[in-house]
């Protein structure tokens, strides 16, 4: 670990320009504005053929499941979607409308009983798929997850190449900046270099040199910053569905 962050000198940049810093900030307050607005919200079957019959349904599609991005360590993974029976009506269907708003409702399925088919639906269902059709378009915005992937990849060729940190090593933050929605990039911007001239640590006892937060320490917030963060997140899903979407981005 510690031939990667002893980059300065080697091809590292002297300084890095003020302005990127609030660069990468407004890109992650856009990021943040978007992901809540086209994040799936849970909603009903009567509601998705209300939906497609006033022509508000510019996309959708069916699934078998919606996984939920935030259960990753990348804060820049969109919500994945997941069907072996392209155009035929499963568990989920999963809709966008001409606002940019991404809905999905669970297609209930009946019991069998007097002969019905295991696969037997109920009459909205039914109605659904006359209504709707085949999948069509793309419902899930690509917007989003490719904005989060270049302000992380931009913010890691600045730790790389950027004047060494102060306060962490470069793997600490490397390890930090794996936080859920961005939060250890925004712990970068507001605390290290290249943005600020923070005071040097106190003296290591032993090496008499600044100490400096390792790899190992970012690690082990990491692990620990996940945990609470997925702590938060399960209480705030109690709030309202506008409000908290039930699959974050």
């Amino acid at each position: 670990m510690a031939g990667v962050d002893a980059l300065q000198g080697a091809g590292a940049w002297p300084r890095v320009k003020p302005w990127l810093r609030w660069a990468l900030l407004g890109g992650w307050v856009l990021w943040a504005v978007t992901a809540w607005w086209t994040a799936p919200r849970e909603s009903t079957v009567e509601q998705a053929i209300a939906d497609a019959q006033a022509g508000r349904i510019v996309a959708h599609q069916s699934a078998e499941t919606i996984g939920d991005a935030n259960r990753s360590s990348l804060w820049f993974t969109p919500v994945r979607l997941t069907s072996e029976q392209q155009g035929v009506l499963t568990e989920f269907v999963v809709w966008r409308t001409d606002f940019g708003r991404v809905h999905y409702a669970q297609v209930l399925r009946l019991e069998p009983e007097n002969g019905m088919p295991l696969d037997g639906k109920p009459p909205e269902a039914r109605q659904l798929e006359q209504v709707l059709g085949l999948d069509e378009g793309t419902t899930i915005p690509w917007f989003p997850p490719v904005l989060a992937a270049t302000i992380a990849l931009l913010s890691l060729a600045i730790l790389i190449q950027g004047p060494a940190p102060k306060l962490g090593t470069r793997w600490f933050w490397f390890f930090l900046g794996g936080l859920p929605y961005g939060i250890g990039m925004l712990l970068w911007l507001r605390a290290e270099r290249p943005w600020t001239e923070p005071e040097d640590p106190a003296p290591d006892r032993k090496t008499g040199q600044p100490k400096r937060y390792s790899g190992l320490t970012g690690l082990g917030l990491l692990i620990l910053g996940g945990i609470v963060i997925s702590i938060v997140v399960a209480l705030l899903r109690a709030l309202p569905e506008w409000l908290i979407p039930s699959a974050l981005p």
